[in-house]
Protein backbone atom coordinates (compact mmCIF):
# COMPACT_ATOMS: atom_id res chain seq x y z
CA UNK A 1 0.00 0.00 0.00
CA UNK A 2 1.41 3.34 -0.98
CA UNK A 3 1.32 6.47 1.15
CA UNK A 4 -0.50 8.27 -1.66
CA UNK A 5 -3.45 5.92 -1.15
CA UNK A 6 -3.55 6.89 2.52
CA UNK A 7 -3.51 10.57 1.58
CA UNK A 8 -6.31 9.97 -0.93
CA UNK A 9 -8.33 8.21 1.76
CA UNK A 10 -7.92 11.13 4.15
CA UNK A 11 -8.86 13.63 1.42
CA UNK A 12 -11.94 11.57 0.49
CA UNK A 13 -12.94 11.51 4.11
CA UNK A 14 -12.60 15.28 4.37
CA UNK A 15 -14.61 15.85 1.20
CA UNK A 16 -17.35 13.57 2.49
CA UNK A 17 -17.49 15.31 5.81
CA UNK A 18 -17.67 18.71 4.19
CA UNK A 19 -20.92 17.51 2.67
CA UNK A 20 -22.14 16.28 6.05
CA UNK A 21 -21.27 19.58 7.66
CA UNK A 22 -22.86 21.64 4.93
CA UNK A 23 -25.77 23.01 6.88
CA UNK A 24 -28.14 25.16 4.91
CA UNK A 25 -30.23 27.50 6.94
CA UNK A 26 -33.56 28.34 5.44
CA UNK A 27 -35.17 31.73 5.21
CA UNK A 28 -37.05 32.92 8.26
CA UNK A 29 -39.79 35.39 8.77
CA UNK A 30 -41.68 36.82 11.67
CA UNK A 31 -42.57 40.08 13.26
CA UNK A 32 -39.49 40.33 15.46
CA UNK A 33 -36.39 39.85 13.26
CA UNK A 34 -34.12 38.86 16.15
CA UNK A 35 -36.55 36.20 17.35
CA UNK A 36 -37.09 34.91 13.81
CA UNK A 37 -33.34 34.60 13.20
CA UNK A 38 -32.74 32.92 16.58
CA UNK A 39 -35.57 30.48 15.83
CA UNK A 40 -34.09 29.70 12.41
CA UNK A 41 -30.62 29.13 13.86
CA UNK A 42 -31.97 26.98 16.68
CA UNK A 43 -34.09 24.83 14.38
CA UNK A 44 -31.24 24.16 11.99
CA UNK A 45 -28.41 23.68 14.47
CA UNK A 46 -30.62 21.44 16.63
CA UNK A 47 -30.99 19.13 13.63
CA UNK A 48 -27.25 18.46 13.80
CA UNK A 49 -27.06 18.45 17.59
CA UNK A 50 -29.92 15.97 17.97
CA UNK A 51 -29.23 13.63 15.06
CA UNK A 52 -31.08 10.38 15.59
CA UNK A 53 -30.58 7.09 13.78
CA UNK A 54 -33.39 7.82 11.32
CA UNK A 55 -31.88 11.18 10.35
CA UNK A 56 -28.42 9.62 10.05
CA UNK A 57 -29.75 6.87 7.80
CA UNK A 58 -31.59 9.42 5.65
CA UNK A 59 -28.48 11.58 5.36
CA UNK A 60 -26.39 8.50 4.49
CA UNK A 61 -28.80 7.57 1.71
CA UNK A 62 -28.77 11.12 0.34
CA UNK A 63 -24.98 11.09 0.24
CA UNK A 64 -24.91 7.78 -1.64
CA UNK A 65 -21.60 6.09 -2.24
CA UNK A 66 -18.69 7.96 -0.73
CA UNK A 67 -15.89 5.71 -1.95
CA UNK A 68 -15.03 4.95 1.66
CA UNK A 69 -16.98 1.68 1.66
CA UNK A 70 -13.93 -0.06 0.16
CA UNK A 71 -12.23 0.68 3.46
CA UNK A 72 -15.12 -0.66 5.53
CA UNK A 73 -16.17 2.83 6.58
CA UNK A 74 -19.94 3.14 6.69
CA UNK A 75 -21.26 6.64 6.02
CA UNK A 76 -23.65 6.39 8.99
CA UNK A 77 -20.76 5.58 11.35
CA UNK A 78 -18.79 8.50 9.95
CA UNK A 79 -21.70 10.89 10.45
CA UNK A 80 -22.25 9.66 14.04
CA UNK A 81 -18.59 10.14 14.86
CA UNK A 82 -18.43 13.61 13.35
CA UNK A 83 -21.61 14.75 15.10
CA UNK A 84 -20.39 13.43 18.46
CA UNK A 85 -19.82 16.40 20.74
CA UNK A 86 -21.50 18.92 18.44
CA UNK A 87 -23.02 21.87 20.26
CA UNK A 88 -23.66 25.55 19.70
CA UNK A 89 -24.71 28.76 21.38
CA UNK A 90 -26.23 31.83 19.78
CA UNK A 91 -24.12 34.59 21.29
CA UNK A 92 -25.85 37.56 19.70
CA UNK A 93 -28.14 38.75 16.95
CA UNK A 94 -27.87 42.35 15.81
CA UNK A 95 -30.42 43.80 13.40
CA UNK A 96 -29.90 47.09 11.55
CA UNK A 97 -32.49 47.89 8.92
CA UNK A 98 -32.47 45.03 6.36
CA UNK A 99 -29.20 43.47 7.53
CA UNK A 100 -28.75 41.18 10.53
CA UNK A 101 -25.65 39.58 11.97
CA UNK A 102 -25.70 36.53 14.22
CA UNK A 103 -22.65 35.44 16.17
CA UNK A 104 -22.70 31.71 16.94
CA UNK A 105 -20.16 29.66 18.86
CA UNK A 106 -20.01 26.13 17.50
CA UNK A 107 -18.36 23.16 19.16
CA UNK A 108 -17.49 20.50 16.59
CA UNK A 109 -14.86 18.09 15.43
CA UNK A 110 -12.54 19.44 12.78
CA UNK A 111 -11.48 17.18 9.94
CA UNK A 112 -8.50 19.44 9.32
CA UNK A 113 -6.75 17.42 12.02
CA UNK A 114 -6.60 14.52 9.57
CA UNK A 115 -4.77 16.71 7.09
CA UNK A 116 -1.90 16.77 9.58
CA UNK A 117 -1.88 12.97 9.70
CA UNK A 118 1.58 11.49 10.11
CA UNK A 119 1.53 9.20 7.08
CA UNK A 120 4.95 7.80 7.88
CA UNK A 121 3.74 6.67 11.32
CA UNK A 122 0.58 5.23 9.78
CA UNK A 123 2.63 3.35 7.22
CA UNK A 124 4.92 2.02 9.97
CA UNK A 125 1.87 0.89 11.97
CA UNK A 126 0.55 -0.86 8.88
CA UNK A 127 3.88 -2.60 8.26
CA UNK A 128 3.97 -3.71 11.91
CA UNK A 129 0.42 -5.09 11.54
CA UNK A 130 1.47 -6.96 8.40
CA UNK A 131 4.59 -8.35 10.09
CA UNK A 132 2.58 -9.50 13.13
CA UNK A 133 0.06 -11.25 10.89
CA UNK A 134 -2.79 -8.99 12.01
CA UNK A 135 -3.06 -7.84 8.39
CA UNK A 136 -2.26 -9.83 5.29
CA UNK A 137 -0.67 -8.12 2.33
CA UNK A 138 -3.79 -8.40 0.16
CA UNK A 139 -5.65 -5.22 -0.75
CA UNK A 140 -8.88 -6.13 1.07
CA UNK A 141 -7.09 -6.74 4.37
CA UNK A 142 -5.01 -3.56 4.04
CA UNK A 143 -8.10 -1.50 3.17
CA UNK A 144 -9.99 -2.88 6.18
CA UNK A 145 -7.05 -2.01 8.45
CA UNK A 146 -6.79 1.48 6.95
CA UNK A 147 -10.52 2.05 7.45
CA UNK A 148 -10.33 1.03 11.11
CA UNK A 149 -7.26 3.20 11.59
CA UNK A 150 -8.90 6.28 10.04
CA UNK A 151 -12.18 5.77 11.96
CA UNK A 152 -10.13 5.47 15.15
CA UNK A 153 -8.57 8.83 14.34
CA UNK A 154 -11.96 10.40 13.58
CA UNK A 155 -13.42 9.01 16.82
CA UNK A 156 -10.48 10.43 18.77
CA UNK A 157 -10.80 13.99 17.45
CA UNK A 158 -11.75 16.28 20.30
CA UNK A 159 -14.44 18.84 19.48
CA UNK A 160 -13.21 22.43 19.60
CA UNK A 161 -14.98 25.78 19.70
CA UNK A 162 -15.04 28.34 16.95
CA UNK A 163 -17.11 31.46 16.60
CA UNK A 164 -18.73 32.18 13.27
CA UNK A 165 -20.51 35.29 12.09
CA UNK A 166 -23.58 34.76 9.95
CA UNK A 167 -25.16 37.57 7.92
CA UNK A 168 -28.83 37.69 7.05
CA UNK A 169 -30.49 40.00 4.55
CA UNK A 170 -34.18 40.79 4.58
CA UNK A 171 -35.81 39.89 1.31
CA UNK A 172 -39.33 39.40 0.01
CA UNK A 173 -39.52 35.94 1.62
CA UNK A 174 -38.06 36.93 4.99
CA UNK A 175 -34.52 36.83 6.35
CA UNK A 176 -32.03 34.84 4.28
CA UNK A 177 -28.38 33.94 4.80
CA UNK A 178 -25.90 35.45 2.39
CA UNK A 179 -23.46 33.30 0.39
CA UNK A 180 -20.46 33.95 2.64
CA UNK A 181 -22.50 32.75 5.62
CA UNK A 182 -23.47 29.58 3.80
CA UNK A 183 -19.75 29.05 3.11
CA UNK A 184 -18.98 29.56 6.81
CA UNK A 185 -21.56 26.91 7.68
CA UNK A 186 -20.03 24.51 5.21
CA UNK A 187 -16.71 24.86 7.03
CA UNK A 188 -17.95 23.94 10.51
CA UNK A 189 -16.41 20.45 10.35
CA UNK A 190 -13.34 21.47 8.38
Amino acid sequence: MKRTTLKALACSLCATLALVGGLALSGCSGTDPEEAIRADLTTNFDEVKNLDDEAIDELSEEMGSTGLEDYGIETADLIKSMADGFDYSIDSVTVEDDIATAEVTVTSKSMSELMDLDYDAMYEDLMAAVESGEVTSDEESINAWAGEYIMGLVDAIEPSEKTIELSYTKGDDGWELDDSSNNALAQIFV
